[in-house]
């Protein structure tokens, strides 16, 4: 279905529907369930409940390992038992990104060991042992609600950006501007950015995979592998240091490189006869239907999909470095 609002064309397929509707769906989800904790956590009264076990599980996944706990536990309320297994309230799990996290969480709770619940009177049978709500149900809201996006700006727009795009002849028509980046010329950038960039996808992996293989050797003869002290000096250090390094210059070259590409994208923009369409950086559903689409890109879509791909790696990149930095 296609239809214009002010002269700007919408289309709705089957598969946007769809998408729509399960991006509802998690941020319903999501909100429920946190209004559930909040109110839990309210209305909580206590109990004392017998930990019968307490356990960590794991879940893999293409980005890593998640560790679940949980801790069962039996108690009686208004004259019934009642058996329970929640550290939180709600139905979602509150996700750790190590075992030792894991572990932390529920030190408290051996088993044979008396402690003290808390009960929703309104829902007896759902105890928990943690008075206070958790972040996880946001995590539904989040990824819905930027899927949600995506597909509302891929929707509105034109059908395809980037395409069949009129450019005068580099011969007669040559940009002046962006000739030279940080006062060197611009190919000088482009190729150093490239070539740094391959340097560090080779190094980054190869320096963890190092530290990964010295952890196990050093572990395998350690009696607290988890509490392994670790220098500067030692060659898992060493490792380590320049895993950093060549992290930061992954995050240095991609930058370089993102902003090569947008003055790319200038030099091209101005190759294009007046009147020019509007730009995909300025408007976000075009921007959106270039990365995503499946279309086929002229020179001057090609160069707006890498410069916004290259942008969103380098945000990325930067997110995670600061993480670990901070961390």
């Amino acid at each position: 279905m296609e239809f214009t609002i002010r002269g700007t064309p919408i289309r709705i397929t089957r598969g946007t529907v769809i998408l729509i509707v399960a991006c509802l769906a998690l941020i319903s989800y999501g909100g429920y369930d946190y209004v559930q904790q909040s109110e839990a956590v309210d209305d909580a009264v206590k109990v004392e409940a017998t930990v019968e076990e307490a356990s960590v599980s794991q879940s893999e996944s293409r980005g890593g390992s998640n560790y679940y706990v949980q801790v069962e536990f039996t108690y009686q309320f208004q004259g019934t038992d009642y058996t329970g297994d929640q550290l939180f309230p709600g139905s979602i799990s509150e996700s750790y990104d190590t075992r030792s996290d894991a572990r932390s969480a529920i030190e408290p709770y051996e088993a044979g060991e008396t402690v003290t619940a808390y009960v929703d009177p309104a829902n007896p049978s759902d105890g928990f042992l943690e008075r206070q709500t958790i972040t996880s149900p946001f995590e539904f809201v989040a990824l819905g609600g930027f899927v949600l996006l995506v597909t509302a700006l891929n929707a509105v727009g034109a059908r395809k950006p980037g395409s069949e795009t009129e450019l005068h002849a580099e011969q007669e028509y040559a940009s002046t501007q962006y000739q030279t980046l940080f006062g060197v010329s611009r190919d000088t950038v482009h190729s150093f950015s490239t070539r740094l960039l391959k340097v560090t996808i080779l190094i980054l992996p190869a320096s963890m995979v190092g530290v990964a293989v010295l952890l196990l050797l050093s572990g395998a003869g350690s009696s607290d592998p988890v509490h392994l002290q670790v220098e500067l000096s030692d060659p898992i250090g060493v490792l380590l240091g320049i895993a950093l390094l060549a992290a930061v210059t992954l995050v240095v070259s991609v930058l370089l490189y993102s902003i090569w590409s947008f003055t790319e994208y200038r030099r091209l923009r101005d190759r294009i006869p007046e009147p020019r369409p509007p730009s995909p950086f300025a408007h976000p559903t075009r921007l959106v239907t270039i990365l995503i689409g499946n279309h086929e890109l002229d020179t001057y879509g090609q160069r707006v999909q890498k410069t916004g791909v290259a942008v969103l790696v380098g945000v990325f990149f930067l997110g995670v470095l600061a993480q670990i930095l901070v961390f």
